[in-house]
């Protein structure tokens, strides 16, 4: 019986993880980082966003990290969520342990419709998850121009030649 698998646009990058692996247990190298390899290791949280009653909401997901050690930044129609996922440092008399986790700094921008108002955005962080809401831009209603018109006095526009 055939099996469904499912697949990942991005399941080349699994590949190739994997036979790094493969390649550096032959030749004997170590991929488990340790010490302070471990802790400059970058990793890339997850991300969704949505628009809810004319708000963006845009969700993070930080399982390990410390709020303290979380950064929201409004910019120049940019949103830039910062932060740190510390390693903790566990085994015994030097014992090796497998490390799956990625430790380090992390940095996400997303770009933001124009006509924020940055003083209103607001950051909540719990159970591991950041939810940043942003208030919808502020519409911009047309403004009507009336146009002068030189040399005539009827309502009529002329233009007055050079």
């Amino acid at each position: 019986m055939f099996e469904l698998m499912r697949r990942s646009p991005f399941s080349m990058f699994q590949i190739h993880r994997e036979v790094d692996g493969l390649l550096e247990q032959f030749l004997g190298h170590d991929r488990t980082p340790s010490g302070a390899d471990s802790e400059r290791m970058a990793w890339w949280p997850a991300v969704e966003s949505y628009a809810k009653d004319g708000d963006l909401h845009v969700r993070v997901a930080l399982p390990g990290v410390d709020a303290k050690d979380v950064e929201v930044t409004v910019s120049d129609n940019c949103l830039t969520i910062r932060g740190e996922r510390k390693a903790k440092t566990e085994g015994q008399n030097g014992a090796r342990f497998v490390r799956e986790f990625a430790y380090g700094s992390f940095e996400r921008a997303l770009a933001l419709p124009e006509g924020i108002d940055s003083g209103k955005v607001q950051a909540k962080f719990a159970n591991g998850m950041l939810d940043v809401t942003v208030p919808g831009p502020i519409a911009v209603a047309p403004k009507k121009i009336e146009v002068q018109v030189e040399g005539t006095t009827d309502t009529g526009k002329t233009i007055k030649a050079a």
